[in-house]
């Protein structure tokens, strides 16, 4: 339990109660572009005060410090595919809600809305199953309406089980031709159920909504001080797994900050070269992306993949009329290894006509992914232990041969600059390889392929870890999964590092000190392989936990969905990590009125469902919006924000209430501007 007292408003709230808490390896390389100036916040000077009175130490009790409350996402829905459910839901008779990667703001899908006939008619997510009564939140989603739709208004209504409808937001114009974003306040209050909804003006427009997000406000989740950059900390290149929308905004105020190496997340796999007719494409939009943000900041590319069993089309495996080319036939496996050829070789050429040979200084591509994920989950004695993928039916092992035959052949010689010696790093690429080392293990299966590719002849440069960890994970198998190849003549990268909680999300302050620890000895298990021999790099998979494939798994990464560091970012510069969460003030809600909506003259809401908003629904300009901002929380940053390129960007934390809730002078003094 804690005594606390705060200015809240005009008036003094003293309460007691417990904290609520919610949840190659080339030279050196250091990106030279001019720092961005960011915001003057608070977290680092409290973080500068907590470590400079307290001197806290792995292990040690936290000291009670004050800290302001931090945003995080009790529900982000970004309607991609590793997203275990989708919880918003049709709202209305008749209305369908299917995912489509025609029009979205992410990277790969959004929700498409149709089948309305009411302007309550839109979808909808539950408060219950999120939300806590009297706690300040933020809902954001993102909207668009199809092409050639004409334009209407929007807004976010909060239907609640009392019969009262709040506006979370005014009615905000809506269009074609961009994604407009609705976000605004609510608290729901005790005793109270019932759904937040979309609607839209026009009673049978349709919609698209993307990186919709409920966020709340915790204490005890940091304050992390962030100033210090990963490639100044860390000895080897620092790499991340990015798409076009990560280099916009804050996003690429902190991959400028941050990492001097880049991996296209999925747009250098085979499967995003082709048009629909099969034909190579002219433009690679996401690939040039990547490749523009390293040749302009003095970065390095890391390609990703040439050749892999997923994210592949068929026809490369098949016969013009779709039946599968066959290893009992010398002339389909021949064709194949030319597909395969043809492959590598066209994308060599597009990155070298773009950017100029591979090794000049003006083409960033350091190192390629030739094969990935060719050794089987179990031993596998029928296929000697590797995937029974298309390419090793047809063409069997040699497939592994041929491809870096081929990659070898496009990237260091044909498309090479004169005078560059061997300029792109080939290496092969696996995961689970942190689960033993015996002989029929993944690893061990692993070591045993590489040896007899090597012992062929065959051009590999690097072998690669796909440590897609679990925090309850032996830490340790790591470090003996780096360890096992130390006898072989080659270098070592991490090539796609996460680390999820595996309790979903939100995940708990505990939880995430926990996962820094984790982090922490994995860290030091790369600085110890890197005194051993060189590392290539250390790549994270994702900029920021809302941006992962995992996030769903439990925020695996090292910065939250509003860019702040983590205790995973505090244990990788080297930061000490406490055993316990720091307390923070935070104010107590005071209830004030909430408004009621007028009930709807036009249209009648079927008594099973909760009626629709006001009648006419008021223009924007008109009164203010109906919502109850009981005891709101700061918000964070808008504009590029968060949960900006996945999701949603919320409202700045105003730094007057920051000061009332810490109440300090000499905090105030200590304020950081990075």
């Amino acid at each position: 339990m804690s005594v606390r007292t705060t200015t809240w408003g005009q008036g003094r709230v003293v309460f007691i109660r417990p904290c609520r808490e919610a949840n190659s390896k080339g030279k050196r390389m250091r990106i030279t572009t001019t720092r961005r100036a960011r915001r003057t916040r608070l977290l680092g000077a409290v973080a500068a005060a907590a470590v400079a009175t307290a001197g806290l130490t792995v292990g040690a009790v936290a000291v009670e410090t004050p800290a302001e409350p931090q945003p995080y996402a009790v529900s982000y829905s970004n309607f991609e595919s590793s997203q275990p459910d989708m919880p918003w839901t049709p709202r209305g008779d008749g209305v369908t809600t299917t995912t489509t990667n025609e029009v979205r703001r992410s990277p790969w899908n959004s929700l498409y809305v149709t089948g309305r006939t009411q302007a309550w008619h839109g979808v909808e997510i539950s408060i219950g199953d999120y939300m806590e009564a009297g706690q300040p939140y933020e809902v954001t989603a993102w909207v668009r309406l199809p092409d050639g739709t004409a334009p209407t208004r929007a807004k976010l209504t909060a239907a609640q089980s009392d019969g009262q409808y709040i506006e979370i937001t005014p009615l905000t114009a809506v269009n074609s031709d961009e994604w407009v974003q609705l976000t605004g306040s609510y608290s729901p209050p005790e005793g109270v159920d019932g759904t937040i909804y979309i609607e839209l003006e026009d009673p049978t427009a349709s919609f698209y909504v993307d990186d919709a997000a409920i966020t709340a406000f915790a204490c005890g989740r940091g304050p992390v001080d962030d100033s210090t950059s990963l490639i100044d900390a860390l000895p080897y290149p620092v790499g991340v797994a990015v798409t076009a929308n990560t280099l916009q905004g804050e996003s690429l105020e902190l991959l400028d900050r941050h990492f001097n190496q880049v991996t296209p997340e999925n747009f250098m796999k085979p499967e995003a070269w082709y048009n629909s007719d099969h034909s190579f494409v002219a433009e690679n939009a996401e690939a040039d992306a990547v490749m523009d943000w390293a040749q302009a900041n003095g970065g390095r590319v890391y390609g990703h993949v040439l050749v892999w069993h997923s994210q592949t089309p068929d026809w490369l495996f098949q016969h013009e009329d779709g039946t599968f080319l066959s290893a009992d036939s010398e002339a389909d496996r021949a064709e194949l290894r030319e597909r395969m050829r043809t492959h590598i070789n066209n994308v060599a050429k597009y990155l070298s006509d773009k950017y100029g040979r591979f090794g000049s200084d003006t083409n960033p591509l350091v190192a390629f992914d030739v094969v990935n994920e060719v050794i089987a989950d179990s031993p596998s004695p029928e296929t000697g232990g590797l995937r029974d993928s298309y390419w090793y039916q047809v063409l069997g092992e040699e497939f592994i041969d041929d491809a870096f035959i081929y990659a070898n052949e496009a990237f260091n010689t044909t498309y090479a600059a004169p005078g560059a010696e061997h300029p792109v790093t080939l290496f092969i690429n696996e995961y689970n390889t942190q689960y033993g080392t015996d002989a029929s293990s993944k690893t061990g299966r692993y070591h045993a392929l590489i040896e007899r590719l090597l012992a062929r002849g065959v051009p590999i440069d690097g072998v690669g870890h796909q440590f897609h960890a679990w925090l309850d994970d032996d830490v340790e198998g790591f470090g003996a999964a780096m360890s096992a190849f130390d006898d072989l003549p080659l270098v070592q990268a991490v090539t796609e590092l996460d680390v999820p909680t595996r309790t979903g999300t939100p995940v708990d302050t505990q939880t995430l000190l926990d996962q820094g620890r984790f982090y922490q000895r994995l860290f030091e298990i790369f600085a110890e392989q890197d005194a051993k021999r060189d590392l290539f790099s250390v790549t994270l998979w994702g900029l920021v936990d809302s941006g992962s494939w995992r996030f769903y798994e439990g925020d695996p990464l090292l910065f939250d969905p509003y860019y702040r560091g983590k205790w995973a970012y505090a244990a990788a510069v080297g930061q000490e990590i406490p055993a316990t969460p720091q307390e923070c003030t935070v104010p107590e809600p005071t209830q004030e009125p909430t408004s009621t909506a007028e009930p709807s003259a036009t249209a009648t809401e079927p008594a099973t469902s909760a009626a629709p908003s006001a009648a006419g629904l008021p223009s924007p300009s008109g009164a203010a919006s109906a919502t109850p901002v009981v005891g709101a929380a700061p918000s964070p940053k808008a504009g590029g924000g968060p949960l900006a390129r996945t999701g949603a960007e919320l409202l700045a934390l105003p730094a007057a209430a920051l000061l009332l809730l810490t109440g300090a002078t000499a905090l105030w003094a200590r304020r950081r501007t990075a």
